[in-house]
């Protein structure tokens, strides 16, 4: 099971860019089609939207692996050299992603570039949205196409 996980993590790092690249081309078409005048329906916008969160926190948290050096096969304490750091042992964490092994003057350093745990959760947050707007919009059109017209 385990060996399952990792290399679903492992395709997660390596597919990151492109799915950070599918949630570009989304945004970009929907302001490109909106530009133009064509109004998209409701339950396309927000199954759109579900698609781009979803995508954005998959990219972002599969970067946040790479960067945060858990899939380098080397010992925790040469990552930490490589990067101009101390070491001591710490716990890392996989959600929220942190890997605070490496000291510094200051004290501990993370490893986990600061920006990709919140944009994992804005991910999520529009992933949610989407698929709760894409309910509300199906239940409104089907209600609406069993409306009697006067």
């Amino acid at each position: 099971m385990l060996e399952v996980l990792f290399i679903a993590l492992s395709f997660l790092v390596l597919f990151s860019p492109v799915l950070l690249g599918v949630a570009v081309v989304l945004v970009a078409h929907t302001v490109i089609d909106m530009a133009r005048g064509r109004k998209p329906r409701a339950t396309m916008l927000w199954g759109k939207l579900s698609v781009t969160g979803a995508c954005v926190a998959m990219a972002m948290y599969g970067s946040g692996l790479w960067s945060g050096g858990f899939f380098y096969f080397a010992d925790p304490e040469e990552l930490c050299g490589l990067e101009g750091y101390g070491y001591s042992p710490a716990p890392s964490s996989m959600w929220p992603l942190h890997n605070t092994e490496c000291l510094d003057e200051s004290g501990r350093v993370d490893l986990v570039p600061a920006f990709v745990n919140p944009l994992i959760y804005l991910g999520i947050g529009l992933f949610v949205a989407g698929v709760v707007g894409l309910i509300i919009s199906r239940r409104r059109q089907a209600h609406a196409e069993q409306a009697p017209s006067p």
